[in-house]
């Protein structure tokens, strides 16, 4: 399953009951497509580069908040829906992260390394054996 981060805007006077509901929504379409929530956050109010204009009303600030989280993409449209019908969202994106390689075994990365030194025909002086006495 694909990372996402949700970043979405609302209307300044939102009451804090409002806007966990809004939350409440977005996270219950990831939970019913088998998704995971990663994180929630909120920027509280925050002045706006520009102002919105949304049903008759102009916004110069707005309630910032970001949801991260791991479903199939076939779940976004349902979200997409859901903020799209709620009056107190004034806009919204999705961005679809990059998914991060699980980490390699740190034997082979060193066996990599080492094999890659041998063919440049440099050779590393192991520690131990420098403090050997010669006999």
């Amino acid at each position: 399953m694909p990372v996402y981060e949700l970043f979405c805007l609302a209307r300044p006077q939102i009451t804090k009951k409002s806007l966990a509901a809004v939350i409440k929504t977005a996270s219950n379409a990831v939970f019913s497509n088998s998704g995971v929530m990663t994180d929630i956050q909120s920027y509280g109010n925050r002045d706006l580069a520009y102002p919105i204009r949304k049903a008759g009303s102009k916004y110069n600030e707005a309630e910032m908040w970001q949801m991260n989280f791991l479903v199939r993409p076939a779940a976004l449209p349902k979200i997409h829906r859901n903020l799209q019908i709620d009056e107190d969202v004034l806009r919204w994106i999705f961005i679809k992260k990059r998914q991060h390689p699980v980490n390699p075994n740190t034997h082979t990365v060193a066996k990599q390394a080492q094999r890659r030194l041998d063919e440049r025909g440099v050779h590393l002086i192991d520690s131990a054996q420098q403090h050997v006495a010669p006999h």
